[in-house]
């Protein structure tokens, strides 16, 4: 079992294809996390802006948060996606260094990992091999989620026709 498993049930739960490094040892979870800075929100407090700039990636050790999409296509409302300890945030803006793409709050109190892009250049000087497979998952968390919309905004988009 991974330090990130995400839980199984329920319908608005991460599916196990986003469990960052599910093969990782609590000593490599230790090294990982000697990277990064324990950030702390309270129930309610705004931890990413929507538009705000910031390239740090965000791992969720506990709590739980919420992420709260722009209004999509013609103003329509987009669904707020519950997330629970296990799961990435922040992690379009720590590749492109663009701004964020949805706001993100507490809905518990919650304590991150904040990886920066120093932290993440020291993993990679120090653990070439730990910082490969995060990339690696990084990328393939992003392809599904990608995916994942892309199949939402098709079935919305047949809807409409």
């Amino acid at each position: 079992m991974s330090f990130f498993d995400y839980p199984t049930s329920g319908p608005e739960t991460a599916p196990p294809a986003q469990v960052l490094l599910a093969d990782a040892s609590e000593a490599e979870w230790t090294t990982l996390l000697d990277y990064t800075q324990a950030r702390r929100f309270g129930a309610g407090q705004e931890v990413l802006q929507a538009g705000g700039g910031g390239r740090s990636l965000y791992l969720l050790l506990e709590g739980t948060l919420e992420v709260v999409p722009p209004p999509g296509r013609f103003g329509r409302k987009r669904p707020r996606v519950r997330l629970d300890a296990g799961s990435v945030v922040g992690e379009m803006s720590f590749f492109d260094g663009e701004p964020r793409s949805a706001g993100v709050r507490a809905l518990t109190p919650v304590v991150l990992a904040e990886l920066t892009q120093d932290g993440f250049d020291g993993l990679v000087a120090g653990h070439p091999e730990l910082a490969r497979r995060l990339l690696l998952d990084l990328g393939r968390i992003l392809a599904g989620r990608l995916r994942r919309a892309e199949a939402t905004a098709g079935a919305a988009g047949s809807d409409a026709l």
